[in-house]
């Protein structure tokens, strides 16, 4: 089996990411957006939950939005379920990020137990459905600024 040079899959050794081959001017884009990307998250953009930092919903918004890109989400399924006479909301998406003219969709799967609802939320279809959407999205937008999101954790706060 021939292979050409277009075909080498490079690993980044700093992030892990894989880079795929694309034309030079994406290429240049993606590498923009991924420096104003790591500008603009900040410590208090993550919390530590169980010895690990974890980007926060707002920080990972504010990634997307402040980025010189177009991106759409879309519902592709939501229902609520029982497992042992507990009910759950299961939602799962699709991201659709536009860099230049590399397109990538990623999807997320948010999952709420009724369980989960105090006082300080109350509990309704609505809210428990809506929580699911959220963690779905922040799930997506995990996925595709993960290398971002694991470089500044490496870099900024472990290393502290």
């Amino acid at each position: 089996m021939k292979t050409s040079t277009n075909e080498v899959i490079e690993l980044d050794p700093n992030t892990g990411e894989i880079n795929l081959p694309v034309q030079q001017d994406s290429f240049d884009t993606i590498k923009q957006v991924k420096l104003k990307a790591s500008n603009v998250i900040s410590a208090n953009d993550f919390v530590k939950i169980n010895g690990r930092f974890e980007p926060t919903k707002d920080g990972l918004t504010k990634i997307l939005s402040s980025l010189p890109v177009s991106y759409g989400w879309k519902i592709i399924s939501d229902e609520v379920l029982t497992i042992d006479n507990k009910p759950y909301a299961k939602v799962k998406g699709v991201l659709s990020i536009n860099i230049g003219e590399t397109v990538r969709d990623i999807e997320g799967m948010g999952v709420v137990e009724k369980s989960e609802f105090s006082g300080a939320m109350k509990y309704s279809l609505h809210n428990m459905m809506a929580k699911a959407e959220t963690r779905a999205l922040k799930r997506a937008i995990d996925v595709a600024f993960g290398s971002i999101i694991n470089w500044y954790v490496k870099t900024q706060l472990e290393a502290k």
